[in-house]
């Protein structure tokens, strides 16, 4: 089965949920399965919608430029891209995290030209020393000031006008599911009374010319 996976997202949940739809619906055919896949895919969308928010929201508390800038995790932040740095260029990128004011403390404090390797100059004892002693983590209210900076009206509005795309079509593919379901006993019970309508020996002779044909062939 194709299916775009974003990365991070687990196709074996994609799968739990194909079978938990499945058996709910219970789907007999192409088509009906076809329906079933349509539902799986957008509930599976709409989830996928909530996980890019979280994402988004969680890089927006990271961005030094942004209103929901987190400092006191963007130090934390930075302070594990130090353990894993070896290169310079390595640090510039997580100096990148950091706001001005603490990139140009460390800038006037811990020059590079000061140190005679990188391994050297990269530390954490001036941030620690200097910035997380006097940082708190943000209580609940200013936590939620921030999240408002980045959950604005019109990242709602986009949400709900997304979820509504996903639930017509969702309402789309079960309508049509119970119309080939309906359909399918509707055409079952003709062909059963069709079949009792017709002679035995006429049905008979019929399937057994058939028969004849297909050997001929």
């Amino acid at each position: 089965m194709d299916f775009l996976f974003l990365d991070g997202e687990d196709p074996l949940e994609f799968a739990l949920l194909l079978m938990r739809l499945t058996n709910e619906h219970m789907p007999c055919g192409a088509d009906e399965e076809d329906c079933v896949l349509t539902m799986t895919k957008w509930v599976w969308r709409k989830h996928s919608y909530q996980r890019l928010l979280k994402t988004r929201m969680n890089s927006a508390r990271l961005d030094p430029r942004h209103a929901a800038y987190d400092e006191s995790q963007g130090l934390q932040v930075f302070l594990e891209m130090l353990n894993r740095a070896h290169e310079a260029h390595e640090v510039e990128i997580a100096l990148a995290s950091l706001r001005s004011h603490v990139t140009g403390h460390l800038s006037e404090h811990c020059p590079r030209y000061k140190f005679r390797t990188t391994k050297a100059w990269i530390n954490r004892r001036e941030v620690e020393k200097k910035f997380l002693p006097a940082l708190a983590p943000p209580c609940e209210e200013v936590r939620m000031m921030m999240a408002a900076e980045f959950l604005t009206e019109d990242v709602l509005a986009r949400e709900l006008e997304y979820e509504r795309e996903c639930d017509a079509i969702l309402d789309r593919a079960l309508d049509r599911l119970t119309r080939l379901k309906a359909a399918k006993r509707g055409l079952s019970l003709q062909e059963r009374k069709s079949f009792h309508e017709k002679e035995p020996s006429r049905l008979c002779n019929q399937l057994w010319a058939a028969l004849l044909e297909v050997k001929d062939v």
